[in-house]
């Protein structure tokens, strides 16, 4: 009975471990697409304030 007990507590050990790094590793993709997007934007935002992008004013009314 040990040894079973001894068994599922390794095999829940693992998995829990296995869990816990594809939590990790989903975090730090997230991360660098999010940083990669903010230095994206701020590209053309810079693009934009020295006029090499042209964005004509736009008045819905």
């Amino acid at each position: 009975m040990a040894k079973q007990v001894t068994e599922t507590d390794g095999a829940l050990r693992a998995y829990a471990l296995r869990l816990l790094d594809t939590v990790y590793n989903a975090s730090v993709y997230a991360v660098i697409a999010y940083s990669g997007l903010l230095v994206l934007l701020a590209i053309v935002g810079l693009a934009i304030f020295m006029k090499i992008i042209y964005v004509p004013e736009f008045h819905p009314w």
